[in-house]
C-alpha cells in the first residue's frame, strides 16, 4: 500500500473490509438467484443415470456428477446435461459416447461421431453413413432413426435451446419411461428433430 500512497500523492485509503459472520457456503446460497426444485433436481439425476447406463459404472458417475454440479450452479436442466457432457476436455469420451451434438452443416462430425455412438450403445452392425448434399441434418438424423430402429433403439432429440441437433440414442422398450423421466427433469426430449 505504500507505493500506491506515494503513486497518489497521499490521497489513497481504504477503509478495513467489513467482518461477516457468514459461512463462504451462506455467502454463495445468497448469491446464488436461483432455488433448486429438488424434485426437479432428483428426476435429472435419474435421467442422466438413465442415459450413462451403456457407459462403465464409474465413467457415468464421474459424468453424473458433472450434470448434477452445472445444474447446482445455476442452469436448467437442458444446458446442465449438454454444458456437463459436451463442454471441454472433462466431458463424455469419444470410446463413450451418449449425447451427439452437430450444427446444421455438421456432416463431417456425425460422420466422424456416429460409429462411436453407435458402438457405445452395444450395437454391433455399423452405421454406413452414405453422404448426400441435397439432404438436411433433420433428415439425415430422421434416417439415423429409421436405421436404430429396425435394431429395437430410437434417436431421441433433445431441445436443449442452442442451434445444434442434439440427441442421444434409446432402447424403444424404455422410450416411454425415458420420455416421462425427461419431463419430469424440465428437458424436452422427441423423436422428432426441434
Amino acid at each position: 500500500m505504500g507505493f500506491l500512497d506515494r503513486l497518489f500523492g497521499g490521497r489513497f485509503t481504504m477503509p478495513p473490509p467489513e467482518e461477516t459472520n457468514l459461512s463462504a457456503s451462506a455467502i454463495m446460497k445468497e448469491l446464488r438467484p436461483v432455488r433448486l426444485d429438488p424434485a426437479q433436481k432428483k428426476a435429472l439425476e435419474s435421467f442422466a443415470q438413465a442415459l450413462m447406463a451403456v457407459v462403465p459404472e464409474k465413467e457415468g458417475a464421474r459424468l453424473v456428477r458433472r450434470v448434477m454440479r452445472r445444474y447446482s450452479m445455476g442452469d436448467d436442466p437442458a444446458s446442465a446435461l449438454t454444458e456437463g457432457l459436451l463442454n471441454d476436455s472433462r466431458g463424455q469420451k469419444l470410446e463413450h459416447l451418449v449425447l451427439l451434438s452437430v450444427d446444421w452443416k455438421g456432416y463431417d462430425v456425425f460422420e466422424y461421431q456416429v460409429p462411436y455412438l453407435v458402438s457405445a450403445t452395444g450395437l454391433k452392425e455399423p452405421y454406413v453413413y452414405a453422404r448426400n448434399d441435397f439432404s438436411s441434418m433433420p433428415e439425415l438424423l430422421n434416417d439415423f432413426d429409421q436405421w436404430l430402429s429396425r435394431s429395437g433403439k430410437r434417436y431421441l432429440h433433445l431441445d436443449s435451446g442452442g442451434d445444434n441437433y442434439d440427441g442421444f440414442i434409446v432402447n424403444a422398450d424404455r422410450l416411454e419411461e425415458i420420455t416421462e423421466l425427461a419431463g419430469r427433469a424440465g428437458i424436452k426430449v422427441s423423436l422428432e428433430n426441434f
